[in-house]
C-alpha cells in the first residue's frame, strides 16, 4: 500500500470517529436538553390526574410537572401545587411544591432511584377512622402501577426534606394541628417507613 493509500485511510478513520463523536454529543445535547423540554411540554396533566384516580382512588390535581437534566445525567422532576384528596373529597396532602432528584431511568417510568426529595409548604391531613385504622392504610395494597403501563415500580428510597409542615391530626371527637418549620428524614428512615407498608404493585428496594 502506498503511503498516499496509507494518509487517506488514516483520514478516513478520523473522519469516522468525528462523525461517530459528533453524533455521540448530539444525543447527548439531545438528551440533557430537548428530551426534559418535550416532556414538560407535552405532559398532559389531565390524563395524569385521572390515572392517578384510577390506580389510587386519589382525586389528584397539580398546576406543572417540570423535567430536568443535568450534564452529569441527574434527573430532576418538579411538581408545583400538588393536592390529595380523598374520594369523599376530605383533605390528604398538599405541598406548593415537590422536587424528585432521581436517575434518567426514571424518565422511563418503572424505576425511581430516589436521590432526594424535596417537598416545600406542607399540609398532611393524619385521619383516624371510628374503628381506629387510620384512613390512608388502604394506599399501599390499593394502588395499581398498571394504569401506568407497569406491572410493577420499582424505588429505591432516598433522604427527604420538608419546608414549612403543617401536620392536622383528626380523629372522630379530636383535633389538633403541628407545625414544623423544618424536618429531615435520613435514607434509613425513609426505606424503613416505606418498608412498613404491604404493597401489591410497587418493589421497595
Amino acid at each position: 500500500m502506498s503511503n498516499e493509500n496509507k494518509k487517506t485511510n488514516v483520514f478516513n478513520y478520523k473522519n469516522t470517529l468525528m462523525i461517530f463523536g459528533s453524533v455521540l454529543l448530539f444525543s447527548y445535547a439531545a438528551l440533557i436538553s430537548v428530551v426534559p423540554a418535550v416532556m414538560t411540554n407535552s405532559f398532559d396533566i389531565d390524563k395524569f390526574e385521572q390515572k392517578m384516580f384510577d390506580a389510587t382512588s386519589l382525586i389528584t390535581s397539580l398546576d406543572t410537572v417540570e423535567y430536568k437534566v443535568s450534564p452529569s445525567l441527574k434527573t430532576t422532576i418538579t411538581v408545583k401545587n400538588l393536592s390529595l384528596k380523598y374520594i369523599d373529597y376530605q383533605p390528604l396532602f398538599d405541598a406548593r411544591q415537590v422536587k424528585l432528584e432521581t436517575s434518567l431511568l426514571a424518565l422511563l417510568g418503572k424505576s425511581f432511584n430516589v436521590k432526594n426529595i424535596e417537598f416545600k409548604n406542607v399540609i398532611y391531613a393524619d385521619q383516624i377512622l371510628p374503628n381506629g385504622e387510620n384512613k390512608i392504610a388502604f394506599l399501599p395494597s390499593a394502588f395499581n402501577s398498571e394504569i401506568f403501563g407497569a406491572k410493577s415500580i420499582s424505588v429505591v428510597p432516598g433522604p427527604a426534606k420538608f419546608k414549612n409542615l403543617k401536620i392536622t391530626y383528626v380523629t372522630p371527637t379530636t383535633y389538633k394541628e403541628k407545625f414544623i418549620r423544618e424536618k429531615n428524614f435520613s435514607k434509613a428512615e425513609v426505606g424503613s417507613f416505606l418498608k412498613s407498608f404491604e404493597y401489591s404493585h410497587v418493589k421497595v428496594k
